[in-house]
């Protein structure tokens, strides 16, 4: 497993998508799960980039790596507010889009993409764990 860690703010969105595309891409037998780990990794970041850390100042932490094959995981860490998205309730997708509340899509959508999601609070931070196999 590799990890890198970076400010929580926009501008580390790009350096953390390349670091995980770039280590499945390494795999090479995994360049099929690309676009739904893209999907779910974007998901999990602008979720702890926009409310994570409420002061505006923190980081994040992305590990990622092969885990036999066929199979890639990525865990995401952040040591802002403790918050387990799996929690929420699923948005009700059949309802009409003006009827709707807002948020909750973007873990649905991680919930569907994953083969499986895992949260756990330690060590002060969120640690969410996204597991793919082909």
């Amino acid at each position: 497993m590799v990890t890198l860690r970076l400010p929580a703010v926009m501008e580390s969105f790009g350096a953390f998508r390349s670091f995980v595309i770039e280590e499945m891409e390494r795999e090479g037998d995994l360049r099929e799960l690309i676009p739904g780990v893209d999907l779910v990794l974007e998901e999990l970041l602008v979720n702890v980039i926009h409310y994570a850390y409420p002061k505006g100042e923190g980081e994040i932490e992305v590990e990622c790596g092969a885990c036999g094959s066929g199979k890639f995981r990525v865990t995401v860490k952040d040591w802002g507010n403790p918050f387990n998205p799996l929690e929420q309730a699923d948005p009700d997708v059949t309802a009409d889009i003006d009827s709707r509340e807002v948020g909750g899509v973007g873990i649905f959508l991680a919930r569907q993409m994953a083969s499986r999601l895992n949260h756990a609070y330690r060590d002060g931070g969120n640690v969410i764990t996204a597991w793919f196999e082909k």
